[in-house]
């Protein structure tokens, strides 16, 4: 959904004016969104989230039938009421400034983002070439989000450690035609109850159990998906 991305560096645009667009058009062509935990109670509500084939970060699945996100309406709109983290930061992202450093990032922009298009707007630096408020706010939301997103990650990794994500598939039907949908991972409860109390302890303890939880009822939302 990203462009054209670029360092948000004082010097290149100081000038740089921002304006809110409650639009989503962006994310008309993404089938799925990485989520963090603390997003899961709510997203839980709406979308059906899963786990990868080769990560074990939490995917909330935003299409079936890979004809674009069913959640943005044409008009942009986006029809859930919990809208992904993922999402609400565009135009910004944390990049990784430097492949030895990987945990060095910058503040960067999708220059080509209409946010960006107008001359009016909120500048985003002040005179004297400091970050505006919104400008800080949203360094403060993607370092927040970023930290999260790693936490999450390592956490889930024991759901992989111990052996109970198993492939799963999706079978659908709709006006009279069938079809299949895979490529991710769900969590066998079976494994889960059959693990230590050592470890069933440690999940409820760092919060692990309450995502597996958010996650198999999630998954109630396939068949509204689907239709």
């Amino acid at each position: 959904m990203f462009k054209k991305v670029e360092a948000l560096t004082r010097s290149a645009h100081q000038d740089l004016r921002f304006t809110k667009i409650n639009s989503f058009e962006f994310a008309q062509t993404m089938l799925q969104s990485p989520l963090c935990a603390s997003e899961l109670a709510m997203a839980s509500r709406f979308y059906p989230i899963v786990f990868p084939k080769e990560e074990t970060t939490p995917l909330a699945l935003l299409s079936l039938d890979r004809k674009g996100n069913h959640y943005v309406d044409k008009d942009g709109s986006w029809k859930a009421p919990y809208i992904p983290a993922h999402f609400r930061r565009y135009p910004f992202i944390l990049a990784n400034a430097d492949k030895e450093k990987p945990d060095r990032f910058v503040v960067c922009i999708d220059r080509e983002a209409p946010h960006f298009a107008a001359d009016l707007g909120d500048p985003m630096f002040t005179a004297d070439g400091t970050p505006a408020d919104f400008t800080q706010q949203t360094i403060d939301f993607l370092q927040k989000f970023q930290e999260e997103m790693k936490v999450t990650q390592t956490v889930c990794q024991e759901l992989e450690k111990h052996g109970v994500l198993a492939n799963q598939s999706i079978n659908i039907e709709k006006n009279g035609n069938k079809s299949t949908i895979g490529g991710f991972r769900c969590v066998d409860m079976k494994k889960v109850v059959a693990l230590d109390d050592k470890t069933l302890a440690g999940w409820v303890k760092n919060g692990l159990m309450g995502i597996v939880y958010n996650h198999l009822q999630s998954l109630n939302n396939v068949k509204a998906l689907a239709a």
